[in-house]
């Protein structure tokens, strides 16, 4: 078992109780820090790169060009060549590198330009767009992924449950995508991930005190990776993984902790209620690319069909268009289609307005499922570590080092 301890001097380390090499070795187990792939921003019809100091562009047949600094220079794509500045096209993906110490920036349409550790893989895609592919080592990930999920003044100890939770996350993750060149999305599509301009020594602190430490249950008489899913705020209680996401619920994602450790953040009460149209509820389902919802006029109807957990989450949504079909959706999938920007749980009650809808009397801040962020900071600045934070949201866990 590991054990998060707090030496002496306020440094942070782990302490064992056996060794993880000592047990049978599980796939998700490394001999080394495992490099992830991290998809930068989205696909676009040229971005920007540079380097401060020396650089190196490589392809499938051995470096391309090289160079003492590499003022910021346009990338593009040419059929299934890659354009870098005035330097020649090369078939397939590129890969610019820097010396570990220095940062490789890219500039992606919409977005300030950002430092990143490891290298950029940039592949040119069949739509004549590129796509760049940040290529780091775990744990430097995680300084930038940490520092983006969790508020600069936050404790400590909410940081290294942070830290464990989107490792394991991560982890998962790793060549789930294979298809796509990519591991991980930088945003909530899978974790907020700012590159090296987010790292804090906070973030560093709280990656090298957990540093290969994975959270994990048994299933089927082995050890297997804990979906690790977390959110801001739960709004009084944590619900089951597969009333939201579907699929099987492991134990330590079966909710129900009564969470009210959040009541800090803005969102525990929604202060307003959000109004939506059906018109607009329309559009987003037909945008949403669901078989089922291609087919239905306008949408007249719009209720909570069923609910879930404690006080009554909405776990699914009917909708009823002016033909009369009926279509039942998962809450978590609608609040998608709608805008989780707009909606910020699926826990509230719902009014008819006649053209629109009215959610009132809202809770919460994410999808309910796992650890809530708001109560971890408030266990943590009320003596809870890292590791208890993590075994009461994800009860009957193990933490295990993986590397």
């Amino acid at each position: 078992m590991v054990v998060l301890a707090v030496l002496t001097g306020g440094v942070a380390v782990l302490a064992f109780g056996g060794c993880a090499c000592e047990k049978p070795r599980q796939p998700w187990m490394a001999e080394e820090v495992p490099r992830v792939r991290v998809r930068i921003g989205d696909d676009a019809a040229a971005v920007s790169v540079a380097v401060d100091g020396p650089w190196r562009l490589a392809g499938a047949e051995g470096d391309i060009a090289d160079g003492d600094r590499l003022d910021w220079t346009r990338v593009h794509a040419d059929g299934r060549n890659v354009v870098v500045g005035t330097i020649a096209t090369v078939d397939g993906p590129v890969e610019l590198h820097a010396p570990d110490a220095d940062p490789v920036s890219v500039g992606v349409p919409g977005r300030k330009p950002r430092g990143y550790r490891g290298y950029l893989r940039i592949q040119p895609m069949q739509d004549g767009q590129v796509r760049v592919v940040n290529v780091v080592p775990m744990e430097a990930y995680l300084a930038g992924v940490v520092a983006k999920e969790l508020y600069r003044t936050w404790h400590l100890e909410a940081y290294k449950a942070q830290a464990v939770a989107a490792r394991t996350y991560a982890l998962m993750q790793h060549n789930h995508r294979r298809a796509y060149g990519f591991d991980l999305y930088d945003t909530q599509m899978s974790q907020v991930y700012g590159g090296m301009d987010a790292e804090t020594p906070k973030a560093w602190q709280a990656v090298r005190a957990t540093r290969g430490v994975v959270a994990t249950y048994e299933s089927g008489g082995r050890q297997v990776l804990l979906p690790t899913y977390y959110h801001s705020t739960c709004g009084g209680d944590t619900v089951p993984v597969g009333t939201v996401f579907g699929g099987p619920t492991p134990p330590p994602l079966r909710g129900g902790t009564g969470c009210t450790y959040c009541r800090d953040a803005s969102r525990y009460r929604w202060k307003k209620e959000v109004v939506l149209s059906k018109e607009a509820i329309t559009s987003a389902v037909r945008r949403s690319g669901a078989r089922a919802l291609g087919d239905l006029e306008s949408i007249v109807r719009v209720e909570v069909a069923e609910r879930t957990g404690r006080d009554g989450r909405a776990e699914r949504i009917r909708l009823v268009d002016a033909a009369g079909r009926s279509v039942l959706v998962r809450a978590s999938d609608w609040r998608i289609w709608v805008g989780a920007g707009k909606v910020p749980s699926t826990w509230f009650w719902m009014e008819d307005r006649g053209d629109a809808v009215a959610l009132v009397r809202g809770r919460g801040f994410g999808h309910g499922v796992g650890m809530c962020q708001w109560g971890a900071q408030f266990l943590a600045t009320h003596g809870q570590t890292g590791e208890q934070i993590l075994r009461y949201y994800y009860p009957g866990v193990d933490l295990v080092r993986a590397y």
